[in-house]
C-alpha cells in the first residue's frame, strides 16, 4: 500500500473511532512519508485523545514546519498546550489559528476558555460572543448558498 492509501485507511478508522487500529495505519503511512501533514495531524489527534501530549506536540510541530499557514494545525497545537496547562502557548496557538482563519468559531471558543482560566473574564466573554456570531453568520451563509 502507498502512504496515501495507508493514511486513508487510518483516517477512516479514526472517523469510526477505532483509535488503536487507526494509529497502526497512520504509523505505517508515516514510515513511508515521514512529513505527510495530514497523517501527522491525524496521529496527533489520536495522541491527544490518549493523553500522549508530548507525542502530539512533536507531530504538530513537524506538520507546522511543512504547513505554517494551516489554521487547523495551530488549533490542535493549542489544544495540546491547553491540556499541558501551558496557557500562554495555548493562547498563542489559538491566536495563530484565528489570524489565519478569522471565522474559526472553535478557535474563539477555545481561546475564550484560556482567557477564563487566566482570569480574563471580559476577554473570555468577548470571544464567546464572537464564536456565537461566527457560527450564526456561517449558518446564515450556508442557508443562502444551499437555499
Amino acid at each position: 500500500m502507498t502512504a496515501e492509501e495507508l493514511y486513508e485507511e487510518g483516517a477512516f478508522l479514526l472517523f469510526k473511532q477505532q483509535f488503536d487500529e487507526a494509529l497502526e495505519f497512520l504509523n505505517k503511512a508515516l514510515e513511508l512519508e515521514p512529513k505527510m501533514v495530514k497523517a501527522l495531524h491525524a496521529r496527533a489527534a489520536i495522541y491527544l485523545r490518549f493523553d500522549r501530549l508530548d507525542e502530539a506536540e512533536k507531530d504538530l510541530l513537524l506538520a507546522l514546519e511543512q504547513e505554517p499557514e494551516n489554521p487547523r494545525l495551530h488549533f490542535r497545537l493549542g489544544q495540546v498546550y491547553y491540556r499541558k496547562k501551558e496557557l500562554e502557548k495555548a493562547l498563542e496557538s489559538f491566536n495563530n489559528a484565528i489570524n489565519l482563519e478569522p471565522l474559526y468559531a472553535a478557535a474563539f471558543m477555545a481561546r475564550s476558555q484560556v482567557y477564563r482560566d487566566m482570569g480574563e473574564e471580559e476577554l473570555a466573554d468577548i470571544d464567546l460572543d464572537k464564536a456565537v456570531s461566527v457560527q450564526r453568520a456561517t449558518a446564515q451563509a450556508k442557508k443562502i448558498v444551499d437555499f
